[in-house]
């Protein structure tokens, strides 16, 4: 028994579906932590909280030693809410417009930590990392697309503003829910698919959008009778009922609105997908443009011509998910900069990677695709590093 053990362990470790996470994992953690100590050492990493441009909210910041290097170039934007949410809860107008789920598995792990939030949050982020590399490798696979499991994995993991995956953000975690509950929808296991379905709505507001996904790999069963279709019908509701249940407790508590509080604290209006596209042109075309505009605009571009691929060449719940996804990123824009924080947004539309590796088959696409990424990922890292805004 034992020597059977052995062997099916070190079969594990042995699979591309670990290893190639855990080398992914391991080598994005190093090139960060080496740019952060070079950074810190070249003296660019403030260390002087600022109300306006450096606000620590409250957090105490870890700008000393080697914990500054490891775990405080991370103390940056969204990441200091959901810090502050796991030490003290909802206790501010403005954080109810973060859902609980991250927040709640970070302050989790920062009490197994000694009450360490930031190393529990980046403890978190990572795990969810690890594990979201190795289930998209094996949604790749089960297409039929083996020979693509490493090349999309690693176009994910190292795309500009895939940093976030191991940032103190919720980008890893609802990233890992939306694969899971995709991976057990096309296997038809409804319920696993519900409760996946109903995390990731608790993670991040977009999760109300896999319903889309359920619902479609549903109708394509074409299983009509009652008997046969309420499972399904359950499982495709579940993400709205989980957001149902979030906007009930927000009034319950007396929280103001999402739409308030998004213009309220972030400058963000409801609109139409198109506007921020235009906004954003007419200010590059005037000169008003801030250097990171032009990344959200050239992200958001060719993630709308790779949709269109994700149409043509993959099965239809890809395209379900990936333009709902896009759609309802560009449904808001931030006043003064239209397409704020697209580019980061675009690190979920997982399709568009599965296409990118189908036509990074010849070498020069692969060097095309994959150099300039990694280039970007490590510039708006160490932008991020140094409280500059990249998404």
């Amino acid at each position: 028994m034992v020597p059977g053990l052995v062997r099916r362990f070190r079969s594990a470790l042995t699979h591309p579906q670990f290893y190639w996470p855990a080398i992914l994992l391991v080598g994005a953690r190093m090139a960060l932590v080496a740019q952060a100590f070079l950074l810190w050492n070249l003296g660019r990493v403030p260390t002087t909280p600022d109300v306006e441009s450096r606000p620590y909210y409250g957090v105490t910041p870890v700008v000393e030693g080697i914990p500054a290097v490891l775990f405080g170039v991370w103390q940056r934007f969204d990441a200091i809410h959901y810090l502050r949410i796991a030490s003290h809860g909802y206790s501010a107008p403005d954080l109810p417009v973060f859902p609980p789920l991250y927040p709640l598995l970070v302050r989790a792990a920062g009490i197994l930590f000694g009450g360490d939030y930031l190393l529990g949050a980046l403890v978190v982020s990572s795990v969810a990392s690890f594990l979201l590399i190795s289930l998209f490798m094996k949604i790749v696979a089960e297409e039929g697309y083996q020979d693509l499991t490493k090349r999309s994995a690693a176009y994910l993991f190292f795309f500009p503003t895939a940093f976030f995956l191991l940032a103190p953000y919720t980008e890893s975690l609802f990233l890992l829910l939306a694969l899971a509950t995709f991976r057990e929808t096309r296997r038809g296991r409804w319920a696993y698919a519900s409760l996946a379905g109903l995390a990731a709505a608790l993670t991040r507001l977009q999760g109300v959008l896999l319903t889309l996904v359920i619902a479609t790999e549903m109708l394509r069963r074409r299983k009509w009778s009652l008997r046969q279709v309420g499972l399904p019908i359950v499982s495709a509701l579940t993400p709205v009922l989980g957001y149902g249940v979030l906007t009930a407790w927000r009034l319950t508590s007396g929280f103001s609105g999402i739409t308030y509080l998004q213009f309220r604290y972030w400058h963000r209006v409801p609109t139409v997908p198109w506007v921020g596209i235009l906004k954003t042109v007419d200010r590059i075309r005037d000169g008003t443009a801030l250097p990171i505009e032009h990344l959200d605009l050239g992200i958001v571009l060719i993630m709308l011509l790779i949709g269109v691929l994700v149409v043509r060449r993959l099965p239809a719940v890809y395209g379900v998910y990936f333009w709902s996804m896009m759609i309802f990123n560009l449904l808001q824009v931030r006043i003064g900069q239209p397409l704020s924080g697209q580019a980061r947004f675009s690190v979920v539309l997982f399709p568009a990677f599965i296409v990118l590796a189908q036509l990074g088959g010849r070498a020069w696409v692969n060097r095309l695709v994959f150099y300039p990424s990694f280039l970007l990922w490590s510039f708006l890292a160490g932008q991020f590093m140094m409280w500059g805004w990249v998404g």
